[in-house]
């Protein structure tokens, strides 16, 4: 593979990565255009048990009226993404961990994993697809253990 070859998958990659910290900041940060933004217009999202959601503002009503008003605060934190490029189009795929707080004002925990797929809409890379499986949403005090134990 020819050395400019090699440098434009790295910095697809880069820029992959970085599309998905922007989601978990934009939706920690209740920026709900911003989180949108972040979608190609035609966008899927599968929220497992939540629901799916198609389309630009679809994701957008999905993020303030469900995740903003079901967990007053969220942090997310990504680990061992895979990343697979082919031209214009790519797959990701992060496991996610996000300690939170709930409507009723309990803490808690939730742990899954994304399966992305993105897609270059005018130079940038955008969610054209995003399926999301939880492995548990666990209280804080009693922890997931239990909850994996189960499955």
């Amino acid at each position: 593979m020819a050395l400019e070859d090699r440098l434009a998958r790295i910095e697809d990659r880069i820029a992959i990565a970085e599309l998905r910290h922007e989601y978990c900041y934009r939706a920690d940060d209740r920026d709900w255009d911003g989180f949108a933004a972040l979608f190609t217009e035609d966008a899927h999202l599968d929220f497992g048990p939540v629901g799916t959601f198609d389309g630009r503002a679809s994701v957008r009503r999905f993020a303030e009226e469900i995740v903003g008003s079901e967990h007053p605060f969220l942090v997310h934190m990504l680990h061992n993404p895979v990343i697979d490029i082919d031209g214009d189009t790519a797959t990701g795929q992060w496991y996610v961990e996000v300690p939170c707080t709930f409507a009723d004002g309990s803490a808690g925990w939730i742990q899954g994993r994304y399966d992305d797929t993105y897609r270059r809409v005018d130079g940038e890379w955008r969610f054209a697809e995003v399926l999301t499986e939880f492995n548990y949403l666990a209280d804080y005090h009693e922890g997931w253990a239990d909850i994996v134990a189960e499955t």
